[in-house]
């Protein structure tokens, strides 16, 4: 059961990271194109899809 934390946990630390970047571009390219807060709730579904995904892969295997 303990088996594969720690590449979850890196996994999960990996993707936040990235997604904290996409974050940074979002926000100067909302105010350019008036897109609303689509793009940046775009981001943080996937990521959270993305989270759960990892975490639940134990499970399905």
């Amino acid at each position: 059961m303990m088996e594969g934390q720690g590449v979850k946990i890196g996994s999960t630390a990996i993707i936040w990271s990235l997604a904290t970047g996409m974050m940074a571009i979002s926000i100067p390219i909302v105010k350019i194109t008036d897109t609303g807060i689509i793009l940046p709730l775009a981001v943080v579904v996937g990521v959270s899809l993305s989270t759960i995904a990892i975490w639940l892969s134990t499970w399905l295997t």
